[in-house]
């Protein structure tokens, strides 16, 4: 059999190839730069110029108009489908470097010559990081995007290409779809998918005006695509043979990260005499049990390590029961030259208010949120750090922090396209921050907001549906037009060092620069270094600075 599926290919990385799967570049011929070892969109028949507005579709037009095979698709770099017998309707992440081109190739004739398509599994619609709210395509789509455009192409489909329009109905209204990145058909209904895709495409082209619009949201085409994709299938799916269709399995490709080395002035540093801005103090608060104390003491030592202002920190912890006596005395003789006050909430009822719905996640996450109630009034400027955290610079660099008038000045999460999304829709910004560590302007806080435990509650209360990581997501919708970008390197996430399926706005230059030269690396989800399976290339930082405090404990 001549079976191709093409692979849209818009970044120079991850090029593989055999006699079934054929890298494309899309886009070619508006593209600074032609890649190697692959073929182009911009050849005989072609919309390559659309690439920015229309994404992979410029590759599928070039497919459609260009090629001749018995069997042609499509797949994104970022997933393949997969025919092994054992990976049928299942999404797998491929967890370490492998031949999977040729793992994903294993039954494709066999595949093929018992069915004419050949698709990614059916998936339940829901918003990004949100898998338990599930959503219409309908509602999914207006909720990311401007419901008049979906509204217009149903019209479109109505009055012109009526032969589609119950399906569009009802593909509209159900709360599962076809994964449309990665498809193969026969040749046959693959030139009927595409000669409905593209008339549809075109003729809404004509009666649609995106100017003004973000270059996000002007991928109309695109994100139309999608529902497009999923009516012709739904329709052949409803109203054909079932038994002509074949849900292959999909592998989701990761970038493998680089190998990243633990370098000697890291674990050896010598910090310079930084001046302190904001005062003659840096404030710092954090929260911990005693079930997290060796690991909190572990990164107050490493912070204490890369600074000569130890003398001049000031760490009010908030505590609850959970925090004992002994540790309260542990951590104020582990570090005698700064000052400690605790504060014990236990009698503050407002966490338990608030979502516990991520296990490796403890109750102390939310007393960042009440802090301001706890602190002294007289307070102006305040650092709040987890302490799943290793420092490898001085945190008086981060205090001297510039806030431009903002309130809250924080790093880029590395989901912060995707929760974002999740929490705003079509409206989601691009300062999403990770809450793990901040700089908190308190005073101009107090002054603008006034009550700020009100200010969480409405942002809690308003949006419970869309919450999923907790006082993160009400501290970014709180002081959405309030947040400071800060540069990567002061919260080094542990995607940075591994694969990441979800949309950053940082971009990969500022990613690689913030990984080898880390002022704070953040062990962000599970995979904590003190766990056996963390494979964070990172994680030793934490037990070099666990060997050299409890050195000085024993001495």
């Amino acid at each position: 059999m001549d079976i191709r599926i093409y692979v849209y290919h818009h970044a120079d990385a991850n090029i593989n190839k055999n006699r079934y799967f054929e890298p494309i570049q899309g886009g070619r011929s508006i593209a600074d730069t032609k890649f190697a070892g692959m073929i182009g969109d911009d050849t005989g028949d072609n919309i390559s110029a659309r690439n920015r507005d229309w994404g992979e579709l410029t590759a599928l037009y070039w497919i459609w108009k260009n090629t001749r095979h018995d069997y042609v698709g499509l797949n994104t770099e970022k997933s393949y489908l997969n025919f092994s017998e054992h990976g049928r309707q299942q999404i797998s992440l491929l967890n370490k470097q492998m031949d999977f081109i040729d793992f994903c190739s294993q039954n494709i004739e066999e595949r093929c010559s018992h069915h004419r398509f050949l698709t990614a599994p059916i998936t339940k619609i829901h918003p990004p990081s949100a898998a338990s709210d599930i959503q219409t395509f309908y509602e999914n789509y207006c909720f990311e995007h401007d419901q008049q455009d979906l509204d217009l192409l149903l019209t479109l489909i109505k009055n012109e290409f009526a032969a589609y329009y119950e399906t569009a109905l009802i593909t509209a209204h159900i709360d599962t779809r076809f994964h449309d990145e990665n498809i193969l058909m026969k040749r046959d209904v693959f030139d009927e998918y595409c000669t409905f895709v593209f008339s549809v495409l075109f003729a809404f082209e004509k009666v649609i005006d995106t100017s003004g619009r973000s270059p996000y949201q002007k991928k109309v085409f695109r994100f139309l695509y999608a529902f497009l994709s999923n009516v012709f299938l739904m329709k052949h799916f409803m109203h054909g043979n079932k038994e002509a269709f074949f849900q292959a399995g999909e592998i989701i490709v990761p970038k493998f990260a680089k190998q990243y080395s633990i370098n000697a002035a890291i674990c050896n540093p010598e910090p310079a005499k930084n001046p302190i801005a904001y005062g003659s103090t840096i404030h710092i608060a954090i929260s911990f049990d005693d079930n997290y104390a060796e690991h909190a003491l572990v990164a107050l030592y490493s912070l204490l390590s890369n600074t000569q202002n130890g003398s001049h920190i000031h760490f009010h912890v908030l505590h609850d029961q959970r925090l004992s006596p002994a540790n309260i005395h542990r951590t104020q003789q582990t570090f005698p030259g700064s000052k400690f006050s605790f504060y014990d909430v236990s009698a503050d009822s407002f966490s338990n208010f608030l979502p516990h719905n991520r296990q490796h996640i403890s109750r102390n996450t939310y007393y960042r949120l009440i802090m301001h109630e706890v602190l002294p009034a007289e307070l102006k400027r305040l650092i709040y750090v987890d302490l799943d955290t290793i420092f490898c610079d001085d945190i008086t660099l981060l205090w001297n922090m510039d806030l431009k008038g903002k309130i809250l000045g924080g790093c880029m999460d590395e989901g912060g396209i995707t929760h974002s999304r999740k929490l705003f829709g079509r409206n989601y910004n691009t300062n999403y921050i990770n809450a793990g560590i901040l700089v908190i302007d308190l005073a101009a806080a107090r002054e603008k907001y006034g009550n700020l435990k009100f200010l969480y509650l409405e942002s809690f209360v308003k949006n419970i549906k869309s919450i999923t990581l907790q006082d993160q997501d009400i501290i970014n919708i709180a002081f959405r037009d309030d947040i400071q970008i800060l540069p990567l390197r002061w919260n080094a996430g542990g995607r940075l060092y591994s694969h990441n399926e979800q949309d950053v706005a940082y971009t990969d230059q500022e990613q690689d620069d913030a990984a080898t030269n880390p002022a704070i690396v953040h062990f962000t989800g599970e995979a904590k270094p003190w766990v056996a399976s963390c494979e964070h290339p990172l994680k030793e930082l934490y037990f070099i600075y666990q060997a050299r405090l409890r050195e000085q404990a024993g001495g």
